[in-house]
C-alpha cells in the first residue's frame, strides 16, 4: 500500500513529487479505510457509548476535511467526475429540493443532513486515494473481515429475538444484517483469489464462512435471497475451472448451512415461495399489500414525492384515509422507497447508480491483468456484490442504505485501478519506486502528474501540502 521510496531523492521536481507522494500515498488510503469501519460497516455501533458522538459524521467531517486541505485540487475533479459520484450527489441534491414539499418536513431535514456528509465521504475517499493494487486489496478487506468481526461480536453480545439477532448497538436489524452479510460475503470470495499469502487466504475464507454463516443466523429472506443470487452472478461472471470450482463450493456450502439452519429458518423461506401462510402474502401490512399502495402513493406525487423518509407517513395518511388501522410501515422495497419519497426522478436516479454499478461491475470481471505474466484475472466480486443489493433492495428499505454508497466507491475506484477510467489510468500492480522522473509516478491524477512534466505550479488547496512542499523555483528545500 505504501510505496517504497528512497528517504532522499535529491532537489529539484523528482524530489517534490517524492515528498507528496510520500504523504498522499499513505494518508488518504488509511483515512479511507477508517471511514469504512465506520460509515460503512459500522463497527462502532458494537459500543452504545460511542453513539452519544456521532463517529460516522465526526469521521466523515475530519477526515474529508483533512484530504480536502491535503489534497490537490485536480484530484479532487478527477474524483468529481466519476458518473457515480455525479449522480450521488444529483440524488441527494434532489431529496434537498423535496424537503419543502415533504409531508413532514422537519423529518426530512434530518433524514437528508448526515446521510450527504458521510455517504458521499465513503464514496469519494477511495478515489482519493493513489490507484495501486495494493489499496485496492487493502480497502477490500477492511470491508469483508471489518463486517465479520462485526458479525461475530454481534452473535456474542446481540438482542435475540424470537433466535434472530434482531438489534444492536445503534440499532441495526436482522434485516440490515444479514443484507450486510451477504454482500461482504462476495467480496470476501474474490478476496479468496486474489490473496497472495496464505495467511490472508485463511483470513478470507474464515471472514467468508462467519459472513455465510451470518446470513442464516440473521433469519432474513431477503438477506439469504441476496447472497443466493449474488452467488449465481459470481459464477456467471467466473470463467474457466474456477466456474466449476465456485459451482462446487456453494452448492456444498449452500447444502451444510441448509442442514444446520433452525427449523424456523427453514419454514419461513419455504412459506415466501409458497405464499400460503406467510403474512406478506395474508396480511393488510404485508409486503405485497404495502407495494400495492405504493402505486397509488407515486401516481398522487409523481414529480417531487412525499418526501425522504415519508413514506412511512404517506402511508399513515392512506390507512386514515380508509377507515383502517394498522403500522405506519416502512416500504419494504427501495425502489418502491425512492420513487415515493423522492418522485419519479428520485426513483430513475437510484435505479441509474445500480445500473451504472452493475455495468462497471461486470467490465471487471475481466478488466485486471496479473502484473507478471500479462494474463486477464478474473474479478467477479464486484458486480456480484451490487447484484446482491439490487435483489436485496428488492425486500429491503435501503435507498439510503450506508453499505451502498461504500461499495459504490469501491467499485469505481477497482475501476480506476484496473485502468478503466480514461481520465486518470492507471498502472496495474502495487506502484513504482521514484526514479528520479516524474514519468516514474503513478498516474493517480494525470493533471498533477502533466503539471510537474511541464514545470507549472498544479492547483491545490491553500495552506495544505504546498505549504510544506514548495514548487521548484521556490526558495526551499525542493529548490533546485
Amino acid at each position: 500500500m505504501v510505496m517504497n521510496a528512497p528517504a532522499t531523492q535529491g532537489p529539484g521536481l523528482a524530489g517534490y513529487a517524492e515528498e507528496f507522494y510520500r504523504r498522499f500515498e499513505v494518508r488518504a488510503p488509511l483515512i479511507t479505510m477508517a471511514l469504512i469501519l465506520i460509515v460503512a460497516v459500522r463497527i462502532h455501533e458494537l459500543v452504545p457509548l460511542l453513539a452519544k458522538i456521532r463517529p460516522a459524521l465526526l469521521l466523515s467531517v475530519l477526515g474529508v476535511g483533512y484530504l480536502f486541505t491535503r489534497t490537490p485540487v485536480d484530484i479532487w475533479r478527477a474524483a468529481f467526475r466519476e458518473p457515480l459520484v455525479k449522480l450521488v450527489i444529483a440524488f441527494y441534491v434532489w431529496a434537498m429540493i423535496g424537503v419543502p414539499f415533504a409531508l413532514y418536513p422537519g423529518l426530512a431535514v434530518d433524514s437528508v443532513t448526515t446521510p450527504v456528509v458521510t455517504q458521499l465521504a465513503v464514496l469519494i475517499a477511495p478515489l482519493l486515494c493513489a490507484p495501486t493494487e495494493d489499496n485496492l486489496r487493502w480497502l477490500q478487506r477492511v470491508y469483508v473481515h471489518g463486517m465479520a468481526a462485526h458479525m461475530l461480536v454481534a452473535f456474542a453480545g446481540g438482542v435475540m429475538e424470537g433466535g434472530r439477532l434482531y438489534t444492536f448497538g445503534g440499532g441495526l436489524d436482522s434485516n440490515d444484517y444479514s443484507a450486510m452479510a451477504a454482500i461482504t460475503f462476495l467480496l470476501g470470495a474474490g478476496l479468496l483469489q486474489t490473496e497472495k499469502k496464505g495467511l490472508w487466504r485463511v483470513l478470507a475464507f474464515v471472514s467468508s464462512a462467519i459472513l455465510a454463516l451470518g446470513v442464516v443466523k440473521n433469519g432474513s429472506r431477503g438477506g439469504t435471497l441476496a447472497l443466493v443470487f449474488g452467488a449465481l452472478v459470481f459464477l456467471i461472471a467466473s470463467r474457466g475451472s474456477r466456474r466449476f470450482l465456485y459451482a462446487v463450493l456453494f452448492v456444498v456450502g449452500g447444502v451444510l448451512i441448509w442442514n444446520v439452519s433452525p427449523y424456523k429458518f427453514r419454514k419461513r423461506m419455504i412459506d415466501l415461495v409458497s405464499g400460503t401462510e406467510d403474512y406478506n402474502y395474508t396480511e393488510y401490512s404485508g409486503r405485497k399489500q404495502v407495494w400495492a399502495r405504493a402505486n397509488i402513493y407515486i401516481q398522487r406525487h409523481p414529480a417531487m414525492g412525499v418526501g425522504i423518509a415519508n413514506f412511512p407517513i404517506m402511508e399513515g395518511q392512506y390507512l386514515e384515509e380508509q377507515g383502517k388501522v394498522g403500522k405506519w410501515s416502512a416500504a419494504h422495497n427501495a425502489y418502491y422507497q425512492s420513487t415515493v419519497e423522492l418522485g419519479l426522478p428520485g426513483g430513475s436516479m437510484f435505479i441509474g447508480m445500480l445500473l451504472i454499478a452493475l455495468y462497471k461491475g461486470w467490465r471487471l470481471r475481466r478488466a485486471f491483468r496479473d502484473t507478471a505474466s500479462g494474463e486477464r484475472l478474473n474479478r467477479p466480486e464486484y458486480v456480484a456484490a451490487i447484484a446482491a443489493f439490487a435483489m436485496a433492495a428488492v425486500f429491503l428499505s435501503h435507498a439510503y442504505f450506508y453499505l451502498l454508497y461504500g461499495l459504490l466507491g469501491l467499485i469505481a475506484f477497482a475501476w480506476r485501478v484496473a485502468g478503466m477510467d480514461r481520465g486518470a489510468a492507471a498502472p496495474m500492480g502495487s506502484a513504482p519506486q521514484l526514479q528520479g522522473s516524474p514519468s516514474a509516478l503513478p498516474a493517480a491524477a494525470p493533471q498533477y502528474v502533466a503539471a510537474l512534466q511541464s514545470g507549472r505550479r498544479p492547483a491545490a488547496t491553500a495552506g495544505g501540502w504546498r505549504s510544506r512542499a514548495r514548487w521548484p523555483g521556490q526558495r526551499g528545500r525542493f529548490a533546485p
